[in-house]
């Protein structure tokens, strides 16, 4: 069986990130083309970005790992020691997250989602078919701003609430110009193409995404990101998800 987090030779794409207070920083684009597959116990992975791009798996400490993953059968989820898990479905009949300590069965739809302890014990089992998830894992102390959420109607143009931290936008909204979320200067926005072919635009450029395409937006600094989403294919349909950093402690002398 290929583990691919020990085994591969495939390199990750690495977000540097330089204080340049002059020039706001790039997003970083990843193609799905470019991004590491792999097996899991419960079927296929996608391992988008992980930062750092060498934190063992699954025993070290991400600030921030983004991946997909195909539920095929009932499987135990790995376990992340000081880490926070957001799952959301994108596909399929429904998903059940059956966890251990406490006991407690969280059922997802389409568009819906659930954030976790890493390190909670827990069983995956789809309903019927497999199933299609999106995967953020970020560090305690980091915020990916709720702890779980619905997109009713996903695909008839529906949104979360803004303040949830988790976004659709389908063809039927777009054009749409999102503004910057409060506290830019502290956040990670992450863009991931569900369906379709949609055009991201920003003040660092204009970036079409196409199915599987990721595009990662570091914290800024010299200015706030707004975006400006645009269709390019009736069936356009992306995912916006954020974490936020926590508030750095202040010293006294």
């Amino acid at each position: 069986k290929f583990d691919f987090f020990e085994k591969s030779n495939f390199c990750v794409p690495i977000l540097i990130l330089r204080k340049d207070p002059q020039r706001q920083k790039m997003p970083l684009t990843i193609p799905f083309s470019q991004q590491r597959s792999g097996t899991w116990r419960g079927g296929q992975v996608n391992e988008i970005f992980r930062d750092p791009p060498k934190a063992d798996y699954p025993n070290g400490e991400y600030r921030l790992w983004v991946g997909t993953a195909t539920i095929e059968r009932a499987a135990e989820y790995s376990h992340f020691a000081n880490a926070e898990r957001l799952h959301i479905l994108l596909d399929g009949g429904g998903l059940a997250l059956r966890f251990r300590e406490p006991e407690e069965t969280i059922s997802l739809a389409t568009g819906e989602w659930h954030t976790f302890a890493g390190d909670r014990p827990l069983q995956a089992v789809p309903a019927g078919d497999p199933v299609f998830a999106f995967n953020l894992i970020y560090r305690q102390g980091q915020r990916s701003g709720a702890q779980s959420g619905a997109q009713s109607g996903a695909q008839s143009g529906a949104q979360s609430g803004a303040q949830s931290g988790v976004r659709f936008v389908t063809a039927a909204e777009m054009p749409v110009v999102l503004p910057a979320p409060a506290a830019s200067a502290r956040l990670t926005q992450i863009v991931y193409g569900v369906a379709g072919e949609s055009y991201v635009e920003s003040s660092q450029g204009s970036f079409l995404l196409r199915a599987g395409d990721t595009l990662i937006y570091p914290p800024a600094e010299s200015a706030e990101t707004s975006l400006r989403l645009i269709s390019h294919s009736p069936d356009a349909w992306l995912l916006l998800a954020h974490v936020l950093e926590p508030d750095q402690p202040t010293t006294s002398a």
